[in-house]
This record gives structure tokens, C-alpha cells and sequence, in this order.
């Protein structure tokens, strides 16, 4: 019995550490997809689907305006100028 229960804290320790590996590998893959954005503001972007969405960081925001340059625009998206 002792054998049997060591056996399964051992399974369910290694499948434990098996899901917190997968997981922290796919968290890392996470990039913007450019091809979704309609237009790009110095705060954000609105995606295809009207749906603003902040920057997850300036190296998205600085590739896309360098891609981009005519559907980039430099102020905020609740600037006057954006409507």
C-alpha cells in the first residue's frame, strides 16, 4: 500500500511539473499580429474589428509605425483628431 501511494505523489508530482513547463514555454511565444491591426496610435491600436487595444509594448508600437507609416498616426486614439 505504502509502495502504490509513493508511486501515484510521484506521477502526480512529475505531471505537475510537466503543465507548469508547457505553460510558462507558451506564455513566451506571445506577439502582435500585425495583420490584425486597422490602425496605429502612439497609445494603442484598433484591430479589424473596431476593438482598441493598448501596446504590450513600445518595440510593437515602434514596428508597426515603421511598417506602417500611413495608417499610424502619432497622438492618442481619443484625440479629436482621431474622429
Amino acid at each position: 500500500m505504502h509502495k502504490s501511494i509513493s508511486g501515484t505523489i510521484i506521477a502526480l508530482s512529475l505531471a505537475g511539473m510537466s503543465l507548469g513547463i508547457t505553460g510558462t514555454a507558451s506564455a513566451v511565444g506571445v506577439s502582435l499580429d500585425i495583420g490584425n491591426v486597422a490602425v496605429g496610435y502612439s497609445d494603442g491600436y484598433m484591430d479589424n474589428n473596431h476593438q482598441y487595444h493598448s501596446w504590450a509594448n513600445r518595440s510593437d508600437a515602434t514596428r508597426f509605425r515603421a511598417a506602417h507609416k500611413s495608417q499610424y498616426h502619432s497622438y492618442k486614439h481619443d484625440d479629436p483628431r482621431s474622429h
